[in-house]
């Protein structure tokens, strides 16, 4: 028996299209205020090892560097707001 391909695999969240508005609406932001450092880390701790939604996954880290973070600097920040 075949193994089932990765693709398959794949989940579709169900929070999927309102946290698209959300990534987009950050991808948008040159600069980021608390809230939207908050909304970012609190996305990254839901699709953190979610089968599925690369893209959103994809988007937030590009937000993320677009921004001058990585993981650890943005929780850390997020920890002090």
């Amino acid at each position: 028996m075949e193994a089932p391909k990765e693709s398959s695999r794949e989940q579709s969240h169900p929070l999927y299209s309102s946290d698209r508005d959300q990534i987009d609406r950050l991808l948008a932001k040159k600069v980021p205020q608390d809230a939207d450092l908050v909304d970012l880390a609190r996305l990254f701790m839901r699709y953190e090892g979610f089968p599925g939604a690369q893209d959103l996954k994809d988007d937030m880290f590009k937000t993320m560097r677009l921004w001058g973070f990585d993981r650890d600097s943005l929780n850390e920040k997020t920890r002090k707001i």
